[in-house]
């Protein structure tokens, strides 16, 4: 289904140079195009091309292609490479008019069409040699136009074919001064089937194959981009018209093309491009915002996805433009869905054979369509269901619409063109369709280029010993390739054997898709590719099979952090830039104040130069856009330098970067969980019947919950969903705790069920899963591992837990509140005074991987929040002690019980506490009653935080003499020392364990050697100068038991004391 409109729509049956020749004589100073004036910065500001001196341009080339080209007969083919600036678009024009017949001005003996008429081919200067030569074969081409200084593409394809060689004037040659007008007097009756222009796309051979575009084919693409749109949506053409569109795509490629060299023309909208000498970046789009005004941007998927992870620069840039467009691939969801909330994202679709289609965008486009697409209903685009399960997309043949469908003017003998792209409905709002993959093997990299894998396959194939080859790398920056051998081998020799076929491979393959050693993988004996039937390799089901492998592989090549560049040596910084670059390149390296990519390097090289800087450098934080912004070996030996020296990007910023890395791909897991439309989800519940999910019952806190939850007024049900619990191990863990909690739960009232969080259905039978789905309306996670030593990587089982959790949530009838126990520890870094009650942003908040863990956990709360609808309640809970009110003890494994032992076994107990002398701890049955007061709040908020500590304060100088005294009484001999002291007493202890059963003995006497570092950490100062103010406004007005409790008692903590020496 398709958005339709029945307005009547003005077909075009203009020719372009027409169109130029004419705005020229009527508004010579409407501006055409801006570019940098400078070709490596935008320091210098942008030049304007007006439609008066375009036209003069056109028209100077036209005549100098005339001059230049020997005239070879009918429809002559001249391929451009060159830089990406204006001379794409003039040089279109130019052949256009010097292949028709002249008259009038000119000689009568000069026949144009004798010289032609002449087609450009835009030959991607990313294409292999074999592929260039390829190209010109198909299209009988044997003169190549390029520019000074010549594209490093050039000198190999004059090495393998003889071609006459035209250089063409510079832009600023060519705008300068007037000249003579080249005639162009063809009608859109004589010229709309002429070529307009040859580009390429991938064929099924792997090579590529040219497309040339006829006038008619542009004239249907405008047709359908300027299609009426309904109401309520805008069309592309209305994107376009009249505004002002930077245009980051290179102009050899089909968007770029469309975008620059037609669509401006047509819909009279000016284009800004990048500098030429650099691939763009994000931070390019941002220089060239603040040096020149746009509507809006059009990027490839790799450049909106850094965009993404830069909240910086996409802050920046949502002051100053209002939409954003992605084409030439897919967007990774997770960006999509955090550009969208800054920046109206449309999200387009064309291809070389069809063009632009007549895609359509609502208004108001929530952050939730952002990755969909809707087409006009008069393209007769439409989807029909694949053998996969999704649908593919295809073009029907309409007379009543056929001028809207471009596609058969490339194709007219076709009644229908079939895509080979997949796409997946919007689960409620018919006519918006999700991009899915491709039916054939085509491989998409995450920076939008693209390859055809079957000849490189089946080169690989040619091998004696190989079985079969699958190439893959869609969604990657890189390719690789799995292979299985036809015998077995040890894998370093087999590497070797395969390693010359894999290099004759790459040379015939475009630069973007080439295999690095680092990149194969060797499929196992035990485990073959899947096959069809007919012994044919299934592609799908074998790349999913090795997906661990593939993973893993993809892990390896991400190189150790270790620097091995003295940074205070700028000659030794200089060597090794020069080292990895011949290592990278195969070449030698060139001068130093060279620009890298003019001497030829492509951004393959620059991202496999940036890898190789890493790992030479120790520098996680170097990435190829580092490169684009230092374009040279001494640029980038500076740059270098710089950062080694003030370690900006060394091994701190690792830590943070991990951190940011873990955060977002949780994030974009919660994301990807499709908000519920449902309508039996959601359902109200009576106040009467609350059904509570509480994990965690066996552990300290759950235990005094449970208790809790029981003694509610409102009678609740309970499910205690734990690893491995049941009534009777609840009993005992209870009695542990403590003798007051309950030991008896009604069956009514109480069930206990063994889980998985971190498995599907949270490793529940299906159903019970199911009868949670209908009745839970309130959950309470409180299941945590809680380990200070352990690093973030260790808490994802935790983290793939909360997912489950948040789906859950997010399929149940009752769309149940979610509270979870996070912990201080999660922003006890912060700065701020006092660290108040709402989502921390700063990732360097939380000290230790635990931390870290609640910081992640607390924003996929906030993410579920705002992408799901879910309410959350996150409870920042302080250090928790024994209980206040009964005989509870202290949890013995929690660190202040630790501390107190090992005084015991040590002789000496800090005086202070360092950062943590300021008591602001709760007693564990005061936090029991706080988290069921928050629970059963009837507040109206999304997401709200709670911190659960303690506004009474004391000191460890209040509680120390309770401590020592009931040390003394266990007959003890405690002195108080410095903090500095007591840690290095810790320290000294440990050299003293040299055997297991001293270990043995040491880790129950002296339990705080397992926290050494954690001690080290708060013990580092003997004052609390750093101390933390906790804001505790909303746990205050949730509950009255903070306020009623007071601060720690002494006597309570003798009690304490005394329980742990029993």
């Amino acid at each position: 289904m398709a958005v339709s409109s029945h307005a009547t729509h003005k077909q075009n049956e203009r020719l372009l140079p027409q169109i130029i020749d004419h705005v020229a004589q009527t508004d010579p100073e409407a501006v055409w195009m801006e570019y940098p004036r400078s070709e490596s910065s935008y320091d210098d500001g942008f030049a304007q091309i007006t439609y008066g001196q375009l036209a003069r341009a056109v028209d100077k080339l036209a005549w100098y292609l005339y001059q230049s080209v020997e005239a070879r007969g009918a429809f002559q083919t001249l391929a451009y490479i060159g830089p990406n600036d204006a001379r794409y678009a003039l040089i279109v024009y130019a052949c256009i008019k010097a292949s028709f017949k002249v008259s009038g001005a000119l000689d009568e003996a000069v026949d144009a069409c004798a010289n032609g008429p002449w087609q450009v081919l835009f030959s991607s200067p990313k294409n292999s040699v074999a592929a260039h030569v390829d190209l010109f074969s198909k299209l009988d081409c044997h003169v190549l136009v390029t520019t000074k200084p010549t594209p490093a593409a050039v000198a190999g394809i004059l090495d393998e074919c003889q071609m006459g060689l035209v250089y063409l004037p510079s832009v600023e040659e060519l705008l300068e001064g007037d000249g003579d007008a080249f005639p162009f007097t063809k009608t859109w009756a004589q010229a709309h089937n002429d070529p307009f222009a040859v580009l390429h796309t991938s064929g099924s051979t792997g090579m590529p194959k040219p497309v040339v575009y006829t006038h008619d084919f542009i004239a249907r693409n405008a047709n359908a981009m300027q299609l009426p749109a309904p109401r309520g949506y805008v069309s592309f053409g209305q994107l376009l018209q009249q505004n002002r569109s930077m245009c980051i795509l290179p102009l050899f490629h089909a968007a770029g093309f469309c975008i620059v060299t037609c669509s401006s023309i047509l819909l009279k909208a000016c284009s800004i491009i990048p500098i030429s000498a650099c691939p763009p970046t994000e931070d390019s789009l941002l220089a060239m915002l603040e040096h020149t005004g746009a509507d809006w941007a059009v990027v490839p998927p790799s450049i909106f996805n850094s965009l993404g992870r830069k909240a910086e620069v996409l802050e920046a840039i949502s002051t100053k433009m209002q939409r954003i467009g992605i084409i030439g691939g897919n967007a990774s969801s997770a960006m999509v869905d955090r550009v969208s909330r800054k920046l109206q994202v449309c999200n387009l679709y064309g291809s070389s054979e069809c063009g632009t289609f007549g895609q359509v965008f609502p208004h108001a486009t929530s952050h939730h369509l952002a990755s969909y697409i809707s087409f006009h209903s008069d393209v007769n685009a439409l989807f029909c269901e694949h053998s996969s399960g999704a649908f593919e997309l295809v073009v029907k043949r309409n007379e009543s619409v056929l001028h809207n469908q471009a596609v058969f003017a490339l194709f007219p003998h076709l009644d229908e063109f079939r895509s080979k792209d997949l796409f997946a409905p919007h689960d409620s709002l018919a006519g918006f369709w999700q991009y899915k993959g491709r039916t054939d093997d085509m491989i998409v990299f995450s920076n939008g280029e693209k390859t055809n894998p079957q000849s490189f396959e089946s080169h690989v194939c040619g091998h004696a010993h190989v079985a079969a080859a699958l190439v893959f790398g869609s969604n990657r920056e890189e390719a690789g390739i799995l292979i299985e051998t036809t015998r077995p081998a040890q894998k370093q020799q087999m590497l070797q054997a395969l390693w010359p076929t894999i290099e004759q491979a790459n040379l015939a393959t475009p630069a973007h898709a080439r295999i690095a050693a680092s990149h194969i993988c060797l499929a196992s004996p035990d485990k073959p590719m899947a096959r069809t039937s007919k012994g044919t390799v299934k592609r799908a089901e074998s790349l999913q099979l090795y997906k661990s492998e593939i993973d893993a592989m993809y892990s390896r090549a991400a190189p150790a952090h270790r620097s091995l560049i003295n940074p205070n040596n700028l000659g030794q910084v200089l060597d090794e830039l020069r080292s990895a670059y011949t290592s990278v390149t195969k070449s030698d390296a060139p001068p130093d104040e060279a620009n890298l990519f003019t001497m030829g390097i492509d951004s393959l090289q620059a991202l496999r130069l940036a890898r190789e800087l890493r790992r030479r450098s120790g520098m996680p934080a170097l990435e190829p856009s580092i490169i684009y912004k230092n374009p040279s070996i001494a640029a980038l030996a500076t740059k270098i330098q710089s950062c080694l020296l003030q370690d900006s990007l060394g091994q701190a910023c690792g830590k943070r970067q991990e951190l940011q890395r873990t955060l977002d791909a949780y994030k974009t897991h919660i994301r990807d969980i499709m908000p519920c439309h449902d309508s039996h989800v959601g359902v109200e519940h009576p106040a009467s019947a609350c059904t509570i999910l509480l994990s965690g019952t066996t552990g300290y806190i759950g235990s005094y919950l449970l208790d809790q939850l029981l003694a509610h007024p409102s009678s609740p049900s309970i499910i205690c969903l734990n690893r491995s619990a049941d009534a009777k191990t609840q009993a005992l863990r209870n009695k542990e705790h403590d003798q007051t909690l309950a030991s008896d739960f009604p069956p009514d009232r109480v069930r206990f069920l063994s889980a998985d969080y971190a498995q599907d259905r949270l490793g529940l039978s299906e159903a019970d899963f199911e009868t949670l789905l209908q009745d839970v309306t309130l959950v309470v996670h409180n299941a945590w591992a809680i380990d200070f030593n352990l690093s973030l990587a260790a808490f994802r089982p935790v983290l793939d837990g909360l997912v489950n959790l948040l789906r859950f949530c997010n399929s149940a009838r009752h769309r149940p509140v979610m509270a979870y126990t996070s912990s201080v520890s999660a922003v006890m870094n912060m700065s701020a005074r006092p660290i108040p009650e709402s989502l921390v942003q700063d990732v360097d908040a939380s000290a230790t991987g635990y931390g870290e863990s609640k910081f992640v956990a607390e924003h996929m709360l906030h993410e579920a929040a705002q992408c799901l609808g879910l309410k959350a309640k996150v409870l920042r809970v302080t250090q928790v002690s024994g209980a206040a009110y009964s005989p509870g003890l202290w949890n013995p494994r929690d660190w202040l019980p630790r501390l107190v032992l090992s005084s015991k076994y040590l002789g000496a107990i800090p005086q202070t506490l360092g950062t943590l002398h300021i008591i602001d701890w709760l007693p564990v049955d005061v936090l029991a009653r706080l988290i069921t007061d928050i629970c059963f709040e009837t507040s109206h908020a999304q997401f709200a935080v709670y911190h659960a500590v303690n506004p009474n304060l004391t000191t460890w100088a209040e509680l120390l003499p309770s401590v020592i005294a009931e040390l003394e009484a266990d007959g003890s001999n405690v002195v108080a020392v410095p903090g500095a002291e007591w840690v290095e007493r810790l320290r000294q202890s440990a050299a003293e364990v040299d055997d297991e059963h001293a270990k043995a003995n040491a880790d129950a006497q002296n339990p705080a050697l397992g926290l050494l570092e954690f001690f080290e950490h708060i013990l580092h100062q003997d004052d609390a100068s750093g101390r933390r103010i906790w804001s505790v406004q909303n746990s205050l007005a949730a509950s009255n038991s903070l306020q009623e409790t007071g601060s720690i008692r002494p006597e309570w903590m003798g009690r304490w004391v005394r329980g742990l020496m029993a």
